[in-house]
């Protein structure tokens, strides 16, 4: 019996192509940090894949969500590669939205309006007061 065994963080683009079931996915997101190259590509195993790339990326965003996904695959419905990516970046622009919001009420709260100006004219120095609040390591 042989076995290949791929370093999957180290695979050129061609060698990752080859991949045309799920782990191509795997392999995408390991050297690019993304899947939009696979974007229109159906996911046959869903839960498998969204536990792997948790397990891989100690990123629970990737398994907060399937619920609704799975039952729309149970239901006999394809599910796609951009509906998942449509999915990670609905939940990344609702925790934007309420870290800006919470430090946003923080301000206000302390009498500090001039730094609400910063915080919506310096991303940077946003991110200083996400620190200084410790607000979005929660």
């Amino acid at each position: 019996m042989k076995m290949k065994v791929f370093h999957m963080n180290n695979l050129p683009e061609d060698v990752r192509r080859k991949f045309t079931s799920d782990i191509g996915f795997v392999a995408d997101y390991l050297n690019e940090g993304s899947f939009e190259k696979r974007k229109d590509q159906k996911i046959i195993h869903l839960e498998a894949l969204c536990s792997m790339m948790e397990a891989l990326t100690g990123d629970s965003r990737f398994t907060d969500r399937m619920g609704g996904m799975l039952k729309k695959q149970e239901g006999g419905r394809e599910v796609k590669m951009c509906e998942y990516i449509d999915m990670l970046e609905a939940r990344g622009k609702e925790k934007g939205e309420n870290m800006l919001a919470a430090l946003l009420t923080r301000l206000y709260a302390l009498g500090r309006e001039g730094d609400v100006k910063l915080v919506l004219e310096d991303k940077d120095a946003r991110k200083e007061l996400y620190q200084e609040f410790s607000i979005g390591s929660e």
